[in-house]
C-alpha cells in the first residue's frame, strides 16, 4: 500500500472537522470487524464477485431517489431526505467493503483510494487548483478533458473509447461511446443523417419481420431471422440513440421516463378493475384500453 500525505490545513473550508472525520473512521472500523476472523460469517464469505451485484443495485436505488429529486427544495422532505442518506450510505458501504477486501489482499485500502481521487481531482482541475483560466462550466470541461487526453499519451494502446464500462447499462453506454467519438468528429454535422439512417434501420429491421412472417419458412431458417432481427433492432435502437444524444437528451433518463409512466397507467387500469371486481386476467383488451386511456388523460394534466 502507498504512503499517504496528511491533509492538515487547519485553514481550509472544506476540511471536515475532528467529529465528521471521526464518524468516518468509526465505519471503516465498523467493515474491518465485519470482516474479522472472529466477525460477520456472512460478510467474511463474500468475495468481490459474489458481491458485485449490490454494487450495481445499491448504485440504482441511489438512482430511484435521485428521480424524485428535482431541486434542493425537495431535500426539505425530510422522508424523502432521509431516504437519499440512507441509500448513498448502502453504495458507500459497498466501495468499503470492496476496498476492505483488498486491504486484506496487501494490495490497498480505502485511505488509498481516497488519496488516488484526491490527487486525480487535483490533477484534472488545473483550472482550479493550476494557473489555466476557466470562467465557464464548458471551458472547465474542457481543461478536464485536455488534461485526460494527456494523461492518455502517456497510456499505451489507449483508445477514444477507454473509460467507458462494459457493465454500464446498454443505452447509458450507448450515450458515454457516442459522446467520445463525437468529441474526435466521428458524428453527423446535423439532423439529416441520424434522421435518415434511423428510416434506413427501420426498413431492414421491417424486411426482416416480413421474412420471419412467411409461412413458407422452415424452423431453422426463423432462427436465422431472428437472430438477424436482434443486430437490426440493436442498429435501430442505437441510431435512435444517436438522434437523441444530438439533441441532448439522455437516452437511458428517457426511457426510464417512459417506463415509470407505463407503470403509473397499468397500476391505474389495476386499480379500476379491482372497482369492478375484475383482474386483469379477468378482463378483455378492450376493458384494459378504457382505463389504460383514462390513465393517459390524467397525466396529461398534471
Amino acid at each position: 500500500m502507498t504512503k499517504r500525505a496528511a491533509h492538515t490545513d487547519k485553514n481550509d473550508p472544506a476540511a471536515p472537522n475532528a467529529p465528521k472525520l471521526e464518524s468516518l473512521g468509526r465505519l471503516i472500523k465498523t467493515v474491518e470487524r465485519l470482516r474479522a476472523p472472529d466477525g460477520c460469517p456472512w460478510d467474511r464469505a463474500q468475495t468481490h464477485q459474489s458481491i458485485r451485484q449490490y454494487l450495481i443495485e445499491e448504485a440504482f436505488e441511489v438512482i430511484d431517489v435521485l428521480d424524485r429529486i428535482e431541486s434542493s427544495e425537495n431535500l426539505k422532505d425530510e422522508k424523502l431526505r432521509n431516504s437519499l442518506r440512507e441509500e448513498l450510505g448502502d453504495l458507500m458501504l459497498q466501495v468499503l467493503l470492496h476496498s476492505e477486501m483488498t486491504r486484506e489482499a496487501g494490495a490497498f485500502d480505502i485511505f488509498d483510494v481516497a488519496e488516488a481521487l484526491n490527487e486525480k481531482l487535483i490533477r484534472r482541475h488545473p483550472h482550479v487548483f493550476g494557473e489555466v483560466k476557466a470562467d465557464n462550466a464548458e471551458s472547465a470541461f474542457q481543461s478536464w478533458e485536455r488534461q485526460k487526453a494527456k494523461e492518455k499519451l502517456t497510456k499505451k494502446d489507449a483508445s477514444v473509447l477507454d473509460g467507458v464500462p462494459k457493465g454500464l447499462p446498454s443505452l447509458q453506454r450507448a450515450a458515454r461511446i457516442l459522446e467520445k467519438v463525437t468529441k474526435v468528429g466521428f458524428q453527423w454535422k446535423d439532423l439529416t443523417g441520424p434522421l435518415a439512417k434511423i428510416d434506413e434501420e427501420l426498413s431492414e429491421l421491417k424486411a426482416e419481420i416480413t421474412a420471419y412472417e412467411n409461412p413458407q419458412a422452415s424452423d431453422l431458417e426463423k432462427d436465422r431471422v431472428r437472430k438477424r432481427v436482434e443486430q437490426e433492432l440493436g442498429d435501430l435502437i442505437f441510431s435512435i440513440c444517436n438522434l437523441a444524444f444530438l439533441m441532448r437528451v439522455n437516452p437511458e433518463d428517457s426511457f426510464r421516463t417512459t417506463l415509470n409512466r407505463f407503470e403509473f397507467r397499468f397500476h391505474h387500469v389495476e386499480k379500476r378493475l379491482k372497482e369492478h371486481g375484475k383482474t386483469p386476467e379477468q378482463s378483455t383488451l378492450e376493458e384494459m384500453d378504457q382505463f389504460w386511456d383514462e390513465a393517459k388523460k390524467e397525466s396529461q394534466h398534471e
